[in-house]
């Protein structure tokens, strides 16, 4: 069983709004065969910045509020509430509220290939695996 979640920084360099601390969930490494997750946060102002991940997601907001951009569609979450993102479509989450925005991203798959429309630091690569 994992422990606490140790939250990494990341950010795209240049742009001041795209930032963001993670945390692998679960997956193959803690013994899942048929899903995969990872926790999130978010500061005040800034946003995960529009990418698209390899499997279907729900995004499950646990504190803050967050604005959801499917493709070109958008849509308000707020703690307790969900979003579900097909496999493969362009989306964004931004906070939309005062305090930080946490929510658990949870994959219909055990191993998920996100991919950023920029590099991501500290990696400085577009692509990034968000599961253990």
């Amino acid at each position: 069983m994992p422990g606490p979640a140790e939250l990494s920084s990341a950010w795209i360099e240049g742009d001041p709004s795209a930032r963001w601390r993670t945390s692998a969930g679960h997956g193959p490494g803690t013994g899942a065969r048929a899903s995969g997750s990872s926790f999130l946060e978010v500061p005040r102002g800034c946003r995960l910045p529009r990418h698209t991940d390899s499997a279907e997601e729900t995004i499950v907001v646990t504190g803050g509020s967050a604005e959801v951009t499917l493709g070109e569609d958008h849509c308000s979450v707020r703690a307790g509430e969900i979003a579900i993102v097909p496999a493969d479509l362009p989306h964004e989450v931004r906070n939309a509220g005062d305090e930080p925005l946490r929510f658990v991203a949870v994959y219909a798959a055990p191993e998920v290939v996100t991919t950023y429309e920029r590099p991501v630091q500290p990696e400085g690569k577009k692509e990034r695996k968000p599961v253990a």
